[in-house]
């Protein structure tokens, strides 16, 4: 169920005094502007990381093995692969989403599928090529390739755990309904944390699949379109947005990773045309 949108006493008081009808405009900008979301918590299945520490060999403890199936969501572990020259030189694991494994999910995503994310570490951190994308339409256990284990980028395989959850507009598109350079009303606005919205902006450690398009999109550090389609950030719906994730074993600073996917595509099931990007929030 949705939560509801409940602007406070205070808020009220300043759309009211600044301009008449600005707070109905307000109230119906809340009434279509929450879209659903799925947010992604990872919880560990081995005792043991799959890349020891010094301390855990230290201690006596042996790398654990990948305990889930190729199919299964999941960062880290056996990746699924269909294709017979897929190499790993230079690429590490960092995790897949099975989109049959979702339930609640919104209406725009697969309803099948298996996307999957590789890091490219020949080139730096927080570029558009940074990672490598993989799209499997219609995955089977008959069509997965049996693959060694390769480097994954968390140090423990968990399980994605997916929580059905709303998203709000982020930046410039959270700010559009108010009118331009009145600084003390968009703080307030900007300030306001409505409950049970944006919980993976406001509870670090989780990841979010779909919704809206995250405020940090508004200054990325690299973007590179698809070939044939818009350079315009804004043309692009956010597919999933990653932080860093500690049960898992992975970070990336202060920064997140966002897969963006043009709408058209994402309708014509072509995900292995989603792109990476970087932002600081």
């Amino acid at each position: 169920m949705k939560p509801p949108l409940e602007l406070s006493e205070d808020l009220r008081r300043m759309l009211r005094s600044h301009a008449p009808g600005l707070e109905s405009d307000i109230e119906r900008f809340l009434e279509t502007a929450p879209a659903p979301c799925l947010y992604i918590r990872s919880e560990r299945v081995s005792r043991s990381p799959l890349r020891p520490s010094i301390l855990h060999r230290l201690l006596g403890h042996r790398a654990a093995q990948p305990v889930l199936s190729a199919l299964d969501s999941k960062f880290g572990g056996i990746p699924y692969v269909e294709e017979a020259d897929l190499t790993w030189d230079g690429f590490h694991f960092l995790g897949q989403l099975n989109f049959a494994q979702l339930s609640d999910a919104p209406a725009t995503l697969p309803r099948r599928g298996l996307f999957a994310l590789d890091r490219n570490h020949r080139v730096p951190d927080c570029t558009a090529s940074a990672f490598r994308v993989r799209w499997y339409p219609e995955p089977t256990e008959a069509r997965a390739r049996p693959v060694s284990p390769p480097r994954c980028i968390g140090r423990w395989e968990t399980r994605m755990q997916f929580i059905p959850g709303w998203s709000l507009p982020g930046g410039a598109e959270w700010e559009a309904p108010l009118p331009a350079g009145v600084t003390q009303l968009h703080e307030a606005w900007t300030a306001w944390t409505p409950s049970g919205y944006l919980e993976d902006e406001q509870r670090p450690g989780l990841h979010r699949l779909s919704g809206h398009r995250s405020a940090g999109l508004d200054e990325p550090y690299s973007f590179v379109p698809p070939p044939g389609r818009d350079s315009s950030l804004r043309a692009y719906a956010q597919l999933l947005r990653i932080d860093f994730d500690n049960a898992s074993g992975f970070h990336w600073g202060t920064n997140q990773g966002y897969v963006l996917i043009h709408p058209e595509d994402l309708a014509a099931n072509q995900l292995e045309r989603a792109v990476v990007t970087w932002a600081n929030a």
